[in-house]
């Protein structure tokens, strides 16, 4: 059993590295690029259309999806989180343009970056009554939406970044499996940071009827 768990042992590595590898350098600057072409190009009425918005609500759908199987594999090494806290670190915004806009087109807060007001997501987790850890004291010099209990925030309102990133502590926690499961993950949400894009360009120069 021993050779054998020692044969499987390059395997693991080699996966592990390249989950990392999407999961930090591709996909973080795969999100930047695609927030900034689709913030450029959108039209801000047209991208509210009809046809337009059933889109966004579509994206939306499967961003949650990816986001909630991204968070089951994100259990595995939540006592790594708890204990570092690093990436909610600051209290800078996270949600990025395609965050704001594929949860809600109707937005106000579509710069680059969000100057004012709170996430999209925590206004639909309030009016939905999904906020966790309500009456959690704010942790200091973090996020705006992490408490000393965690997050406010459930998983599929988050960012889409707060998923997708994973250090390499975090990623050690992992089986293959889950390594394996989380290439294929953020290969769907590279994907659909990309249909976004062509949304965005829809609205500027494709066909829509306005609401």
């Amino acid at each position: 059993m021993q050779v054998e768990a020692s044969e499987r042992t390059p395997a693991r590595l080699t996966t592990r590295l390249v989950f990392l590898f999407y999961s930090r350098p591709v996909f973080r600057a795969w999100e930047i690029v695609c927030n900034h072409a689709a913030r450029l190009i959108a039209h801000k009425e047209r991208m509210r259309s009809v046809q337009c918005s059933r889109a966004w609500a579509e994206l939306n759908r499967q961003r949650m999806a990816i986001q909630r199987e991204l968070g089951r594999i994100s259990s595995s090494h939540a006592h790594v989180c708890a204990q570092c806290g690093h990436c909610c670190k600051g209290t800078r915004e996270r949600d990025a343009f395609l965050d704001r806009v594929i949860q809600n087109p109707h937005t106000e807060h579509i710069g680059a970056r969000r100057r004012t007001g709170a996430m999209v997501g925590l206004h639909i987790a309030q009016a939905q009554g999904q906020l966790l850890h309500p009456d959690a004291p704010k942790a200091h010099g973090c996020c705006n939406e992490l408490t000393c209990a965690g997050c406010r925030l459930p998983q599929t309102l988050r960012p889409m970044q707060c998923l997708a990133y994973f250090c390499g502590a975090a990623a050690k926690a992992l089986s293959q499996q889950e390594c394996e499961a989380g290439i294929r993950l953020l290969k769907q949400l590279l994907k659909l940071h990309w249909q976004a894009v062509r949304l965005a360009a829809r609205s500027r120069w494709g066909r829509t009827r306005p609401d």
